[in-house]
């Protein structure tokens, strides 16, 4: 991970920030909201509209995930950024944790009260890790409930940056050594093997693997933020921004 420890936003705000983002959990009937560093893609590196956890804590690494509950807020990260954490953060506003051996799961279970209700984004949490979460509240007698539209891009309002519109590049024979329609014969040739249907693609680098094409949408990787759905028979589908579309890309 490319980092280069820029204070993106400054920790000051964050009193405010989190204040309006208790009063939206307040209007639904939240007690707590999960704000993970993460996009709709999993992956390490995030667009800049995508900077949820930083915008909200001032904490820039490239790993952590935040609980803002109403009487108390915690941000959790890994060994590597429990001094950076400390350092960029307003301790008054936010517990600093290491995971492990402290989990936010634990943690939320010992502030809430049975009966609660925490909130979360779906799109940016895993279904394997909203099931242990919720797994793990469920003994306390708290519930997980998925939150349509992300709450704090709900507090960034207009000054959040548009998603990235960068153009997708047509990647020439010649370096991906394979066309795309080689690759994904042989992916569906695959699929035919293990007996299933399609194949559900998230992440950039495997779609823009896979299309042969390259992108500028996320820092120090030359991907297309994109989904893709390949059948074991048929034409695949590319969910892509058109915008991003000239007409040699659309016609690739």
């Amino acid at each position: 991970m490319f980092q280069d420890f820029e204070r993106k936003f400054d920790a000051a705000q964050s009193a405010e920030r989190i204040g309006r983002l208790r009063a939206l959990l307040a209007e639904r009937g939240i007690d707590g909201y999960v704000v993970p560093r993460a996009d709709e893609h999993q992956g390490e590196y995030v667009p800049a509209s995508a900077e949820r956890l930083a915008y909200l804590t001032g904490f820039s690494g490239s790993a952590g995930l935040a609980v803002v509950l109403a009487k108390a807020a915690a941000l959790f990260v890994d060994g590597r950024y429990t001094v950076q954490a400390a350092g960029q953060v307003d301790r008054r506003l936010l517990a600093v944790h290491e995971q492990p051996p402290r989990q936010y799961a634990d943690w939320i279970c010992e502030k809430l009260a049975t009966g609660s209700r925490v909130g979360f984004d779906p799109w940016l949490t895993t279904l394997a890790e909203a099931e242990r979460l919720a797994g793990v509240l469920e003994k306390k007698g708290i519930a997980l409930k998925a939150i349509r539209g992300n709450l704090v891009d709900r507090v960034w309002g207009s000054e959040r940056p548009a998603p990235p519109a960068g153009p997708v590049i047509v990647h020439p024979h010649k370096l991906a050594g394979r066309s795309s329609e080689d690759k994904i014969g042989d992916l569906q040739r695959r699929l035919a093997e293990a007996g299933e249907d399609a194949v559900v693609l998230t992440l950039p680098d495997s779609i823009s693997w896979l299309f042969n094409i390259r992108g500028s949408d996320v820092a120090h990787n030359p991907v297309v933020l994109a989904f893709a759905v390949v059948p074991v028979r048929g034409r695949p589908t590319l969910f892509v921004d058109p915008d991003k579309l000239d007409a040699k890309a659309r016609a690739h």
